[in-house]
């Protein structure tokens, strides 16, 4: 089988399970902590409290669901063109392993909206005044700031026209 073939087979996959891990996480705080039970795991720092989302961070677009069912589609298909569009080469697989783990948070929170209208949060640092939040969105905030971090200093030189050249610095080691 074509290598290309059988990494999108295996991200495919992986989507599907990331998804499914985030729903069950959400069918469980649903379950468990909807009443207001909450649930400390590490006294002062972690939580478990249940929250349902009628908007998206820090309360932003309070029942705008459409609008936000839209914002995420949209931004589900940018990922998906991203994922595609990058070149085949494996010096790129991390940034698109990176959208896929994108895609599956949008997802996860997207059947969210269009089955409940809101979104299940559930996991809350108590050391610090930070949203609500749930696995989805960790998949997505995490895979965001690596993939920054990528793109400022792993493939900067690719966005400028630089794509797989490398330098060589007076020691002789390779740099990129």
């Amino acid at each position: 089988m074509k290598a290309t073939v059988k990494r999108y087979i295996i991200h495919f996959v992986l989507l599907f399970l990331l998804v499914g891990l985030d729903q069950f996480t959400k069918i469980w705080a649903r379950g468990s902590l909807k009443g207001g039970t909450d649930l400390t795991v590490l006294p002062g720092i972690l939580s478990f409290s249940y929250l349902e989302n009628r908007g998206a961070v820090w309360g932003i677009f309070q029942n705008k669901t459409t609008f936000l069912i839209l914002l995420t589609a949209a931004i589900f298909v940018v990922v998906l063109f991203l994922y595609f569009k990058l070149p085949a080469k494996k010096r790129y697989n991390p940034a698109r392993l990176l959208l896929v783990f994108i895609a599956a948070g949008g997802l996860g929170n997207i059947i969210d909206r269009i089955l409940f209208g809101y979104v299940t949060d559930f996991i809350r640092f108590d050391f610090i005044n930070f949203p609500v939040f749930n696995v989805a969105d960790m998949y997505i905030t995490v895979c965001e700031v690596i993939a920054l971090v990528l793109v400022l200093f792993v493939y900067r030189d690719d966005l400028d026209g630089k794509e797989g050249r490398q330098e060589e610095s007076s020691d002789g080691i390779s740099r990129f």
